[in-house]
Protein backbone atom coordinates (compact mmCIF):
# COMPACT_ATOMS: atom_id res chain seq x y z
CA UNK A 1 0.00 0.00 0.00
CA UNK A 2 1.35 3.36 -1.15
CA UNK A 3 1.70 6.09 1.39
CA UNK A 4 0.37 9.46 -0.07
CA UNK A 5 0.71 13.25 1.89
CA UNK A 6 -1.68 15.58 0.90
CA UNK A 7 -1.83 18.82 1.56
CA UNK A 8 -4.24 21.34 1.34
CA UNK A 9 -4.78 25.15 1.04
CA UNK A 10 -8.24 26.50 2.56
CA UNK A 11 -9.51 29.85 3.76
CA UNK A 12 -12.58 29.04 5.02
CA UNK A 13 -14.26 32.16 5.80
CA UNK A 14 -17.90 31.25 5.37
CA UNK A 15 -19.68 27.37 6.14
CA UNK A 16 -19.71 27.28 2.24
CA UNK A 17 -15.85 27.46 1.84
CA UNK A 18 -15.27 25.27 5.09
CA UNK A 19 -17.47 22.24 3.40
CA UNK A 20 -15.72 22.87 0.04
CA UNK A 21 -12.46 22.14 1.93
CA UNK A 22 -13.86 19.18 3.86
CA UNK A 23 -15.47 18.01 0.44
CA UNK A 24 -12.39 17.83 -1.04
CA UNK A 25 -10.77 16.13 2.21
CA UNK A 26 -13.82 13.63 2.69
CA UNK A 27 -13.43 12.70 -1.37
CA UNK A 28 -9.75 12.60 -1.57
CA UNK A 29 -9.79 9.96 1.01
CA UNK A 30 -12.92 8.18 0.42
CA UNK A 31 -12.81 7.41 -3.15
CA UNK A 32 -9.46 5.79 -2.97
CA UNK A 33 -9.03 2.59 -0.42
CA UNK A 34 -6.02 1.05 -1.51
CA UNK A 35 -3.76 4.17 -0.32
CA UNK A 36 -2.37 5.20 2.97
CA UNK A 37 -3.78 9.27 3.66
CA UNK A 38 -2.53 11.54 5.72
CA UNK A 39 -4.03 14.63 4.73
CA UNK A 40 -2.48 18.51 6.38
CA UNK A 41 -4.88 21.15 6.18
CA UNK A 42 -3.01 24.81 5.88
CA UNK A 43 -5.84 26.86 6.44
CA UNK A 44 -5.86 30.85 6.62
CA UNK A 45 -8.45 31.55 9.62
CA UNK A 46 -7.64 30.79 13.01
CA UNK A 47 -10.59 28.25 15.38
CA UNK A 48 -10.93 26.49 12.09
CA UNK A 49 -10.47 22.72 12.28
CA UNK A 50 -11.40 20.01 10.06
CA UNK A 51 -12.44 16.19 10.41
CA UNK A 52 -10.04 13.39 9.22
CA UNK A 53 -7.36 16.11 8.43
CA UNK A 54 -4.28 17.74 10.78
CA UNK A 55 -5.26 21.31 10.43
CA UNK A 56 -2.36 24.08 10.48
CA UNK A 57 -2.59 27.70 10.41
CA UNK A 58 -0.05 29.86 8.61
CA UNK A 59 2.31 32.43 10.38
CA UNK A 60 0.14 35.70 10.72
CA UNK A 61 3.61 38.01 9.29
CA UNK A 62 3.53 35.53 6.66
CA UNK A 63 1.97 36.48 3.51
CA UNK A 64 0.14 34.29 1.16
CA UNK A 65 2.41 32.79 -1.04
CA UNK A 66 1.00 29.53 -2.77
CA UNK A 67 4.13 27.24 -2.95
CA UNK A 68 6.02 28.85 -0.26
CA UNK A 69 2.97 27.79 1.97
CA UNK A 70 3.13 24.05 0.42
CA UNK A 71 7.51 24.55 0.64
CA UNK A 72 6.79 24.71 4.60
CA UNK A 73 3.99 22.28 5.15
CA UNK A 74 5.54 19.11 3.15
CA UNK A 75 8.49 18.94 5.38
CA UNK A 76 6.10 18.64 8.33
CA UNK A 77 7.10 15.27 10.56
CA UNK A 78 2.91 13.98 9.52
CA UNK A 79 4.18 12.95 5.94
CA UNK A 80 8.13 11.80 7.20
CA UNK A 81 6.71 8.16 6.01
CA UNK A 82 5.26 9.29 2.82
CA UNK A 83 6.37 7.96 -0.60
CA UNK A 84 4.50 10.55 -2.08
CA UNK A 85 2.52 13.85 -1.93
CA UNK A 86 -0.19 15.69 -3.68
CA UNK A 87 -0.44 19.47 -3.41
CA UNK A 88 -3.64 20.68 -4.15
CA UNK A 89 -6.62 23.21 -3.66
CA UNK A 90 -9.48 23.06 -1.86
CA UNK A 91 -11.56 23.27 -4.47
CA UNK A 92 -11.89 19.93 -5.31
CA UNK A 93 -13.98 16.88 -5.66
CA UNK A 94 -11.93 13.52 -6.58
CA UNK A 95 -13.23 10.71 -8.06
CA UNK A 96 -13.01 6.77 -7.27
CA UNK A 97 -9.81 5.28 -7.58
CA UNK A 98 -7.83 8.87 -8.21
CA UNK A 99 -4.53 8.30 -6.42
CA UNK A 100 -3.94 4.87 -7.29
CA UNK A 101 -4.41 4.95 -10.71
CA UNK A 102 -2.18 8.27 -11.37
CA UNK A 103 1.16 6.04 -9.28
CA UNK A 104 0.23 3.52 -11.24
CA UNK A 105 1.34 5.51 -14.25
CA UNK A 106 4.15 7.16 -13.01
CA UNK A 107 5.77 3.45 -12.33
CA UNK A 108 5.34 2.68 -15.48
CA UNK A 109 6.67 5.89 -17.04
CA UNK A 110 9.59 6.35 -14.19
CA UNK A 111 8.39 10.32 -13.41
CA UNK A 112 8.32 11.93 -10.40
CA UNK A 113 5.91 14.43 -11.39
CA UNK A 114 2.04 13.97 -12.37
CA UNK A 115 -1.50 15.46 -12.60
CA UNK A 116 -5.32 14.17 -12.45
CA UNK A 117 -7.07 14.93 -15.67
CA UNK A 118 -10.12 17.25 -14.90
CA UNK A 119 -12.92 15.81 -17.61
CA UNK A 120 -14.35 19.42 -17.29
CA UNK A 121 -10.63 21.07 -18.75
CA UNK A 122 -8.86 18.27 -20.20
CA UNK A 123 -10.88 17.79 -23.73
CA UNK A 124 -9.95 16.80 -26.95
CA UNK A 125 -5.87 15.60 -25.24
CA UNK A 126 -4.42 12.90 -27.05
CA UNK A 127 -3.77 10.24 -24.66
CA UNK A 128 -1.23 7.13 -25.72
CA UNK A 129 -1.60 4.22 -23.20
CA UNK A 130 -3.49 6.80 -20.54
CA UNK A 131 -1.25 9.21 -20.33
CA UNK A 132 0.29 12.92 -22.04
CA UNK A 133 3.53 13.93 -21.40
CA UNK A 134 4.28 17.48 -21.02
CA UNK A 135 4.71 20.69 -19.43
CA UNK A 136 1.91 23.04 -20.39
CA UNK A 137 0.46 25.07 -17.74
CA UNK A 138 -1.50 27.68 -19.35
CA UNK A 139 -2.83 26.46 -22.74
CA UNK A 140 -4.28 22.97 -23.70
CA UNK A 141 -3.24 20.64 -23.15
CA UNK A 142 -2.26 21.99 -19.12
CA UNK A 143 -0.27 18.95 -18.47
CA UNK A 144 0.69 20.96 -14.86
CA UNK A 145 -2.52 21.64 -13.73
CA UNK A 146 -1.43 23.79 -10.55
CA UNK A 147 -4.65 22.65 -9.13
CA UNK A 148 -3.78 19.09 -7.59
CA UNK A 149 -0.03 17.88 -8.30
CA UNK A 150 1.06 14.57 -7.49
CA UNK A 151 5.00 14.36 -6.78
CA UNK A 152 6.98 11.17 -6.03
CA UNK A 153 8.79 12.71 -2.71
CA UNK A 154 12.39 12.27 -3.94
CA UNK A 155 11.89 14.65 -6.50
CA UNK A 156 13.02 17.54 -4.22
CA UNK A 157 16.49 15.60 -4.00
CA UNK A 158 16.77 17.06 -7.92
CA UNK A 159 14.85 20.61 -7.56
CA UNK A 160 15.50 21.93 -4.22
CA UNK A 161 12.18 23.79 -2.70
CA UNK A 162 9.38 24.88 -5.01
CA UNK A 163 10.09 28.39 -6.59
CA UNK A 164 8.10 31.12 -5.19
CA UNK A 165 8.38 33.79 -7.39
CA UNK A 166 4.52 33.99 -8.19
CA UNK A 167 2.21 34.24 -5.43
CA UNK A 168 -0.54 32.24 -6.97
CA UNK A 169 -1.06 32.43 -10.25
CA UNK A 170 1.64 30.89 -12.26
CA UNK A 171 3.08 28.85 -9.04
CA UNK A 172 2.22 26.21 -11.56
CA UNK A 173 4.45 27.72 -14.35
CA UNK A 174 7.47 28.37 -12.23
CA UNK A 175 7.06 24.58 -10.86
CA UNK A 176 6.83 23.50 -14.76
CA UNK A 177 9.91 25.85 -15.45
CA UNK A 178 11.45 23.93 -12.66
CA UNK A 179 10.97 20.56 -14.10
CA UNK A 180 12.20 21.56 -17.78
CA UNK A 181 15.52 22.63 -16.08
CA UNK A 182 16.13 19.77 -14.36
CA UNK A 183 15.27 17.50 -17.57
CA UNK A 184 12.66 15.81 -15.66
CA UNK A 185 9.27 14.40 -17.17
CA UNK A 186 5.50 15.22 -15.96
CA UNK A 187 2.66 13.32 -16.72
CA UNK A 188 -1.32 14.19 -17.37
CA UNK A 189 -2.83 10.53 -16.26
CA UNK A 190 -6.25 9.89 -17.50
CA UNK A 191 -7.67 7.15 -15.82
CA UNK A 192 -6.97 9.56 -12.82
CA UNK A 193 -9.84 12.17 -12.15
CA UNK A 194 -10.18 15.20 -9.90
CA UNK A 195 -12.90 18.10 -10.60
CA UNK A 196 -11.84 21.03 -9.83
CA UNK A 197 -14.18 24.03 -8.97
CA UNK A 198 -12.31 26.68 -10.30
CA UNK A 199 -11.09 29.58 -8.22
CA UNK A 200 -14.13 29.51 -5.48
CA UNK A 201 -12.06 31.31 -3.01
CA UNK A 202 -10.22 33.74 -5.10
CA UNK A 203 -13.22 34.46 -6.79
CA UNK A 204 -15.26 35.20 -3.73
CA UNK A 205 -15.97 38.10 -1.24
CA UNK A 206 -14.04 36.77 1.13
CA UNK A 207 -11.17 38.84 -0.27
CA UNK A 208 -10.63 42.66 -0.57
CA UNK A 209 -10.32 43.94 -4.15
CA UNK A 210 -6.86 45.16 -3.47
CA UNK A 211 -5.73 41.43 -2.30
CA UNK A 212 -7.38 40.08 -5.56
CA UNK A 213 -5.63 42.54 -8.39
CA UNK A 214 -2.11 41.33 -6.64
CA UNK A 215 -2.86 37.70 -7.11
CA UNK A 216 -4.96 37.87 -10.97
CA UNK A 217 -3.11 36.51 -13.98
CA UNK A 218 -2.90 40.25 -15.09
CA UNK A 219 -1.21 41.49 -12.45
CA UNK A 220 2.62 42.90 -13.30
CA UNK A 221 4.75 40.10 -11.61
CA UNK A 222 2.74 37.38 -13.14
CA UNK A 223 2.77 38.66 -16.87
CA UNK A 224 6.55 38.91 -15.87
CA UNK A 225 6.46 35.33 -15.01
CA UNK A 226 4.25 34.57 -18.34
CA UNK A 227 6.37 36.35 -20.50
CA UNK A 228 9.96 34.95 -18.89
CA UNK A 229 8.32 31.40 -19.40
CA UNK A 230 6.99 32.54 -23.02
CA UNK A 231 11.14 33.09 -23.87
CA UNK A 232 12.78 30.73 -22.64
CA UNK A 233 10.98 27.74 -22.18
CA UNK A 234 9.30 26.95 -25.67
CA UNK A 235 7.14 24.02 -24.38
CA UNK A 236 5.94 25.61 -21.24
CA UNK A 237 3.02 27.84 -22.29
Amino acid sequence: MSHVGVVILSLGGTPEHQQMTQTAIDSCVSEDESIDFTVVVCEGIKGIEYTGATTVHPPSDLPFNYNEYMNSCRIMPEFDECEYIALCNNDLIFEKGWASAIIKKMKECDVMSACPMDPAVHVGVKFKDGVSFGHTTTKPPRHVAGWCILQDLRIYDTIGALNTQAQFWHSDTTYASQLVTANLAHILVEDSKVHHLNSKTICSSLLPDYVRNLYTEASPINIQIYEEQQKNAGEIQ
